[in-house]
């Protein structure tokens, strides 16, 4: 009977937390469902370890290799004599950024967001919305088409 009760808890508990990481990952996207696939997977390597399966040094070793990752960013913010590093890997990332806004017209914004020139400012935020929720990165869709739409947006409403 005992089992049954912990079984029974056991899914009571498994039931919230499946509705708890879904809500924050429907609120927070990708960078949550990588944070909570690592700090699993760290849980699970302690879970191994302390049952015996596995050495605790391997639990140790794998759960530090997944908190590196949330760990550089405060090592490049603490340490000063890193910062030309960070410095030089910012100005890439804005190379990056200032290649994609690419000078656009606005009859390619247009035909990109399915519009014809008497669009009113109304009419673009709404094909935008539609096309955007099928062609997000987080929908499936991929980054480029995603960026190509948000340029044309922009192009049209602060054109």
């Amino acid at each position: 009977m005992a089992r049954i009760l912990i079984l029974i808890a056991g899914l009571v508990v498994a039931i919230y937390l499946w509705a708890w990481l879904k809500n924050r990952y429907q609120q927070q996207g990708r960078p949550f469902a990588i944070k909570a696939t690592l700090v699993g997977c760290a849980l699970l390597l302690v879970a191994l370890a302390g049952a015996g399966k596995i050495h605790w040094l391997g639990a140790v070793l794998a759960s530090t290799l997944a908190a590196i990752r949330f760990l550089l960013p405060i090592l490049f913010k603490s340490l000063p004599i890193l910062a030309p590093f960070l410095k030089r890997a910012n100005a890439e990332q804005t190379k990056t950024k200032a290649d994609d806004d690419s000078d656009m017209t606005k009859a390619e914004a247009f035909a990109i967001l399915g519009l014809d020139d008497t669009a009113t400012e109304e009419e673009i935020v709404m094909a935008h919305r539609r096309l955007i929720q099928k062609l997000h990165p987080d929908t499936g869709g991929n980054e480029y088409l995603a960026t190509q739409l948000n340029l044309a947006k922009d192009v049209l409403i602060n054109a």
